[in-house]
């Protein structure tokens, strides 16, 4: 089972700490493990580096995406989404600070939820601390100036 949270990062963050994403997921990995007094303070941080998620537009963002779809279910904030070939599941939960998707199986289910959330915008920034994998839903481009 994998399970990621993933917080939309303010533009000029994204930009400055693209191709440096360990030194984020270093500080959210901290905030995990932080005692109660210091938590407050790295959640503060973290609360300045990311901007709030208009969970009623990606309500309809994600409803929209799967209207059609057998396998998609929602209920409230939770959307689910299941393929049986080759069996993978994921459910993406929204939250004003922070999306979270638990997924089993292959892949292709969360994929399918990124992407959705990577045409929303491009400053999504995806964490699984238990396995400490990390990295931008979308990566943003460095302007080359010859």
């Amino acid at each position: 089972m994998r399970h990621y949270d993933i917080y939309l990062m303010e533009k000029d963050v994204a930009r400055h700490y693209f191709g440096q994403e360990s030194k984020l997921f270093h500080l959210f990995l901290e905030q995990k493990k932080a005692t109660a007094e210091f938590k407050a303070i790295y959640e503060k941080q973290i609360e300045f580096i990311t901007r709030p998620i208009s969970t009623l537009q990606l309500q309809q963002l994600v409803g929209q995406a799967f209207k059609h779809s057998q396998h998609y279910e929602q209920f409230k904030n939770t959307h689910y989404l299941s393929i049986s070939h080759p069996f993978s599941q994921a459910e993406l939960t929204l939250n004003p600070t922070m999306i979270t998707v638990t997924s089993d199986g292959g892949y292709e289910a969360e994929t399918i939820f990124f992407e959705v959330l990577r045409k929303y915008d491009a400053c999504f920034f995806a964490m699984d601390i238990n396995d400490f994998r990390f990295g931008w839903l979308n990566p943003i481009k460095q302007v080359k100036l010859i």
